[in-house]
């Protein structure tokens, strides 16, 4: 085996280009986020066992960081300080959740060559690819009455949401739509509601949505492939996906044609509300029908499969180990978020 030195004086030993399967790895995350550690503890704990390269165990203990071959950061909330000394040869990986304007340029990991890999949502730029899920197609056709399903219908568009002020200005936006439809808006933003979890969707609560048309997917912003659990955790009920997020035009591209219904579709609110409000029982069947072909297998699956990705890296460091120059631009991309421009121009029509 030759060295291979790197601009920050860190040792990697180059290995063949053969997986290093005989060794164990030890992936130590750090500060895993609410999203996991609250709300998906089994997800959080899946291990490496179902993997191709199974080789590697996840801890959780920060006394084993010394010890641990990686390290994945939860980047929104980075700590101060660390309490280890990283030693050579250890992989960072950069992982997040949010909005990339939910991250602060000025911290101290910004401005230093640190990481090695990003695990985020972005496709085109993650080293490990986490969404926060996926839409796949039934294996057989899914036969329903969905007519009658519509027919019952009794409720039109619903948004649950406690988070009032975002950067997609979604409340504004629906209330320049409640102006054509009604829309019911559910928790600290709306009517009271208890039910639930916050960052939990998709469960028995959710059951609410089988009596509406519509479920507003709404984002807090407007971000490239920023599309999360509140699309993914509530397309299998009895509901149409009213999406707002992503780069104009991404849903179509990302998410089965005729499965869903995207505000950017239309070119004011006015033309959204007035089709939603004269769609016809068949058209919205339809939907309905074309909907029901596909299903999403929830989070778990995603999450294992980037925990397997790690795995297969620490296998073949030779191919992936690297040094990020710039974590702005290789976690986030360049221009990643746009304004919410169509609330403010819009509400001059009425």
């Amino acid at each position: 085996m030759r060295e291979k030195t790197f601009s920050n004086n860190w040792t990697f030993q180059m290995r063949e280009k053969t997986s290093s399967s005989n060794r164990k790895f030890q992936i130590l995350w750090y500060n895993p986020p609410p999203f996991l550690r609250v709300f998906r503890t089994d997800t959080m704990h899946c291990g490496f066992a179902k993997c191709k390269y199974s080789n590697c165990d996840m801890t959780f203990s920060k006394l084993e960081a010394n010890i641990s071959q990686a390290v994945i950061f939860d980047g929104y909330r980075m700590p101060q300080n660390l309490t280890f000394t990283r030693p050579n040869g250890q992989i960072w990986i950069f992982a997040h959740h949010e909005p990339p304007r939910a991250y602060r340029a000025s911290e101290w990991w910004n401005k230093i060559d640190l990481f090695n890999w990003t695990m985020t949502y972005n496709k085109d730029i993650a080293d490990i690819f986490l969404p926060y899920g996926e839409i796949l197609r039934h294996k057989r056709n899914v036969i329903r009455d969905f007519k009658s399903i519509a027919q019952n219908k009794n409720r039109t568009l619903l948004l649950v949401t406690s988070h009032c002020q975002t950067r997609s200005k979604r409340l504004e936006y629906v209330k320049v739509l409640q102006k054509c439809i009604d829309v019911e808006v559910l928790g600290l933003c709306g009517k009271n509601w208890s039910c639930g979890q916050r960052l939990r969707h998709g469960d028995n609560c959710f059951q609410l949505l089988n009596t509406f048309k519509f479920y507003l997917a709404f984002e807090n912003s407007l971000c490239h492939q920023y599309f999360t659990e509140k699309f993914y955790e509530n397309f299998s009920f009895d509901s149409i996906m009213l999406i707002r997020g992503g780069s104009h035009g991404e849903a179509r591209q990302l998410f089965p044609k005729g499965t869903h219904i995207a505000t950017d579709d239309f070119k004011t609110i006015k033309d959204l509300g007035n089709f939603l409000k004269h769609l016809s029982v068949d058209k919205y069947a339809h939907l309905l029908q074309r909907k029901s072909q596909y299903y999403s297998p929830g989070y778990l699956k995603v999450y294992q499969r980037a925990m397997c990705n790690i795995c297969k890296r620490m296998n073949f460091m030779n191919k992936y180990t690297k040094i990020i120059t710039n974590i702005q631009k290789e976690a986030f991309g360049l221009r990643p978020c746009h304004q919410s421009k169509d609330v403010t121009k819009i509400r001059r029509l009425y």
